[in-house]
């Protein structure tokens, strides 16, 4: 099926662009935006999924307003023969000019919860170093992803209040993947996988920094051992700039948990950079942003990529003030912080996932486990 992009030329494969280069029903496109201010009064998340060989594309968008209730909504509908728009219900997305505007718009719907906003870059992108995983002659993960920071505008509109957004209070950062992903859909019956156990003792953290002259984007995974199983990241400088993103090369970190939980609180954390900078920063837990309602790692029996028919919308409000409500919701989180930095300030997000045991931070085995499917 010919589509608008069949126009330009950037073919890779015999396909046209309505088909990827492989038939596995995980190949994934993901979309991922967050924007905060800097008081942690209104944190919002949206994105969208997109699964050609599963003929469905899904969105999100979630609002915590005052660190007291979450606002979600999910939807989904039939990918084709709509392939060439980026929306969903009420939800869209579009480039307006690369690396620079993606203007991410919600519209009416029965959650309440409508936004039209502009991601405006300041920052060079980070492009991670791919990520591959292998069990039983098969790849499992095979992903790339860039994350990028700036600032945001426009208005948000949820619980019947309106607030403008803008710069010099609205943070942002967002990020696209592709490729083939653990997490899609139900598990596949009859198939040998991978031993549950190697996503068990590890520390998972993800993170998007922004001060005035430079910018972080981190993806972190150390194992209960100590041992460094991932580190990818860089520092970014301004768009414009004319200077090349350097990478990180190694990462000390202390952090702190709320009592009894595995939500991260604030604490410590040391970037090294290949050029031998050292950047020593100090976080505070401003407010989080709970993904569990986006339906990352699965709630209530909806996973990214399940097909829920031609057109499907569902929500509802965490009352994210109870802190037994925040552990239930609680697996891969945007946690808002405010970072120094000797005496600069920065905001940004900071994903910590513990899959236990993971002693260091005094989490065993008997911690309730979290679903591992979808650690970014």
């Amino acid at each position: 099926m010919l589509t608008k992009f069949d126009e330009l030329t950037c073919h890779q494969t015999v396909q046209t662009f309505d088909e990827v280069g492989t038939s596995d029903r995980a190949w994934t496109e993901k979309l991922w935006c967050n924007l905060h201010d800097t008081t942690g009064d209104l944190v919002l998340a949206a994105g969208f999924g997109i699964y050609p060989n599963r003929n469905v594309i899904d969105g999100f968008a979630c609002a915590n307003v005052g660190n007291r209730r979450q606002h979600n909504l999910r939807v989904s509908r039939e990918l084709r023969p709509r392939i060439e728009e980026v929306a969903v219900g009420p939800l869209r997305y579009e480039v307006l000019e690369p690396f620079r505007r993606v203007r991410l718009t919600c519209g009416d719907n029965p959650r309440g919860l409508r936004f039209d906003l502009e991601f405006r870059g300041r920052f060079a992108p980070g492009e991670e170093e791919p990520q591959v995983g292998r069990a039983f002659g098969r790849t499992f993960v095979h992903t790339c992803r860039y994350a990028q920071t700036g600032r945001a505008h426009g208005w948000i509109e949820v619980e019947g209040r309106r607030t403008e957004v803008t710069e010099d209070r609205f943070y942002a950062q967002r990020d696209h993947s592709w490729g083939l992903r653990m997490g899609v859909g139900l598990p596949e019956q009859g198939v040998q996988f991978a031993d549950v156990a190697a996503f068990r003792g590890m520390l998972i953290v993800w993170t998007t920094l922004q001060f005035a002259e430079r910018a972080f984007t981190l993806y972190y995974i150390e194992g209960a051992d100590g041992r460094v199983q991932r580190l990818t990241g860089h520092v970014c400088p301004q768009l414009d700039a004319g200077r090349p993103t350097v990478p990180l090369v190694a990462v000390e970190h202390d952090f702190r948990y709320h009592p009894r939980s595995a939500r991260m609180a604030g604490g410590r954390m040391t970037l090294v950079a290949a050029d031998g900078g050292r950047w020593e920063l100090e976080l505070r837990e401003r407010t989080a942003m709970y993904l569990r309602g986006g339906g990352y790692t699965g709630y209530r029996g909806y996973y990214h990529g399940l097909w829920m028919g031609p057109a499907w919308e569902d929500g509802e409000v965490f009352d994210v003030a109870d802190p037994r409500v925040a552990d239930e919701v609680h697996g891969l989180d945007d946690t808002v912080v405010e970072a120094r930095c000797g005496e600069a300030v920065g905001y940004g997000i900071v994903e910590n996932l513990i899959l236990p045991p993971f002693p260091r931070y005094g989490f065993p085995a008997s911690r309730p486990e979290t679903t591992p499917g979808e650690s970014r």
